[in-house]
């Protein structure tokens, strides 16, 4: 009866771990209740003299792997404590030797509990240094996305103030010029410099949507999706949920704007819908196209063979906490989701 509730235990005490985030209550009253069940399995099997008395030894080791060195030396300590109160409780103890037997048990289990508080000290150590310098990196990523984005609306500025405008001076003279003596070379120039001028305000939006500031991200989303469209000869769909404002809604659009690159590039995609929600605290950005799709055991050397800008994008994501998923095969088009949280957290890539 006992070992039956025992092995139920083990088994939702399992289950309950794969199916639900832990936390450190559970983890706690999981340690206390480990310690329990053991006791009785020991106590049933022969007291201190079972072989199942060597389950208690896997405690403390556990545990200082979840805790902090106070909470392993409390788990070590009731472990000790468990084990020399049902060693003397069972009848096991009268037997010759028996104290003697107990006490070198004990010991070794003392001396065990020990050594899992030092572990635990070392590995607590270690992730606060591991938390500072994933702290650090966030922070210098954060600032260098502030530096390039300062750079890439300086640069979108000097083009349009100077650039452009020099331009539509020159095409002014031309069309002046051309007034006086028409000639074909002329009107050549003129449509040369329509299409540079245009090229340029194409560059000065890639650079720096004003429209992001002006109007927010799902005007601008609809920008950038409507002209990754044309140029990709695809059919749009978009479901853009218009709400309050997002957040990193610079990296969000950078991040649409590099995966509709990658559409238009590499896709051969006739359908392509982009898809903006909010869910719980995260902001969702979903690119999919039915085009070719491919292999994603493939990334690693796509990414060797200097293929950086999906990399780069998990590196902004993971700045702010984010997460990027892609879902793709060869033949069966491709999915990207994008997260954002409001709040800081570990980023990571799936595929």
């Amino acid at each position: 009866m006992a070992v039956g509730v025992v092995g139920s235990y083990g088994v939702v005490a399992l289950a309950w771990s794969h199916l639900r985030p832990i936390s450190a209550r559970f983890s706690l009253a999981a340690t206390a209740l480990d310690v329990a069940a053991i006791t009785v399995l020991v106590t049933l099997s022969g007291g201190a003299f079972s072989q199942v008395r060597l389950t208690y030894f896997l405690v403390p080791v556990a545990v200082a792997f979840r805790f902090r060195p106070l909470l392993t030396a409390l788990a070590g300590a009731s472990t000790v404590a468990a084990y020399i109160a049902q060693s003397y409780a069972h009848e096991a103890a009268h037997e010759p030797g028996a104290d003697r037997f107990i006490l070198v048990q004990a010991g070794f289990l003392a001396l065990l509990a020990l050594a899992s508080v030092l572990l635990s000290a070392v590995l607590e150590r270690r992730t606060a240094r591991i938390t500072e310098l994933a702290e650090v990196r966030r922070r210098l990523i954060a600032d260098s996305l502030v530096a390039e984005e300062r750079q890439r609306q300086a640069l979108a500025e000097a083009l349009h103030d100077s650039t452009i405008q020099n331009l539509l001076s020159a095409r002014h003279d031309l069309e002046e010029a051309s007034e006086a003596c028409r000639h074909e070379a002329l009107g050549r120039a003129d449509a040369a410099i329509a299409g540079a001028v245009a090229q340029l305000r194409e560059a000065i939006f890639e650079l720096h949507p004003y429209v992001l500031e002006q109007a927010g991200l799902v005007p601008a989303l609809r920008s950038v999706a409507g002209r990754a469209a044309r140029q990709g000869g695809f059919m749009l769909r978009l479901e853009l949920a218009d709400g309050p404002r997002y957040p990193h809604q610079a990296l969000l659009l950078s991040g649409a704007r590099e995966l509709l690159a990658n559409v238009v590039r590499h896709a051969r995609a006739e359908n392509v819908s982009v898809r903006l929600f909010e869910w719980g605290r995260e902001a969702m950005l979903e690119i999919a196209d039915d085009g070719i799709g491919f292999d994603r055991a493939c990334l690693p050397a796509k990414l060797a063979d200097g293929h950086i800008g999906l990399h780069s994008q998990l590196e902004r994501i993971e700045s702010v906490g984010g997460s990027l998923e892609i879902r793709s095969a060869p033949g069966e088009g491709t999915s990207v989701q994008i997260r954002v949280p409001r709040a800081a957290a570990n980023g990571r890539l799936r595929a």
